[in-house]
């Protein structure tokens, strides 16, 4: 497994393993996203840093707050794929990083934007990356492809069909202190019915809205709009999550 920085994008070769796949023998969101989080860290070594440097040397972190992924398929294990990300803009406080998941024959799988800000460890306040050292260094690419849509703002739907508890545990929490944004895909996938979960996915969208940490209960709501699912998370009164899942 190789990885190849070319201008602005970087670019993974590597098998789909086996542990990565759920019954129906497809990667799972959540194994697809923590590709997505470790090609990005990668793709920020090839720049001189690294979230362990940042967080260490001036505490801040990179926090993605709205994601969408279009799925034409999922692979399956056993399966070559050639992943790659870049960046293609930066707006203000955020900036959208970019992923497509291509097979051994080039063919489009999954393509994702992800729209990231950067947080002060300590104060928990937003940080504009361009008062970030190092920041400068960062390479911008509007010319790659990339058809997912844009990620928008969810309405929190309050018309729960059923409801499903999450009990946070030691597994599910990161080097931040609070639950990794690929541990809510398995959340919303955990809270629909088995026959839905054995269809392949069509489009997947999620807004982070606060943390959740360990030892907490997320209640998840659970509706369905116009053949969409629509879920929300909430601790209490504060809400964690909103997600979007679409099947063909």
């Amino acid at each position: 497994m190789g990885g190849i920085l070319n201008n602005s994008a970087y670019t993974l070769n590597s098998v789909i393993d086996s542990c990565e796949v759920d019954s129906s023998k497809r990667i799972r969101i959540s194994a697809l996203m923590k590709r997505h989080q470790e090609i990005g860290e990668k793709h920020l070594n090839q720049f001189g840093t690294s979230s362990a440097k940042m967080r260490h040397e001036q505490s801040l972190a990179f926090i993605f707050t709205k994601v969408n992924i279009k799925i034409t398929r999922l692979p399956e294990a056993g399966e070559d794929v050639t992943l790659t990300t870049w960046c293609s803009s930066l707006k203000g406080v955020r900036f959208m990083r970019n992923y497509v998941l291509r097979d051994a024959k080039g063919s489009t799988l999954t393509e994702t934007k992800a729209e990231v800000t950067t947080i002060d460890l300590k104060s928990r306040k937003i940080v504009r990356p361009t008062d970030i050292l190092g920041f400068e260094k960062f390479l911008y690419n509007e010319d790659l492809e990339n058809t997912a849509d844009y990620p928008k703002k969810l309405a929190v739907s309050d018309l729960a069909k059923q409801c499903f508890l999450w009990k946070i545990s030691e597994a599910d929490i990161d080097f931040n202190g609070h639950v990794n944004n690929t541990v809510y895909a398995d959340m919303v996938f955990e809270a629909i019915s088995d026959e839905n979960r054995r269809k392949m996915p069509k489009e997947f969208e999620i807004n982070y809205q606060n943390e959740a940490l360990l030892n907490e209960t997320i209640d998840i709501s659970v509706a369905v709009d116009g053949g969409e699912y629509m879920f929300s998370g909430k601790i209490g009164d504060k809400h964690c999550f909103a997600a979007r899942l679409g099947f063909y």
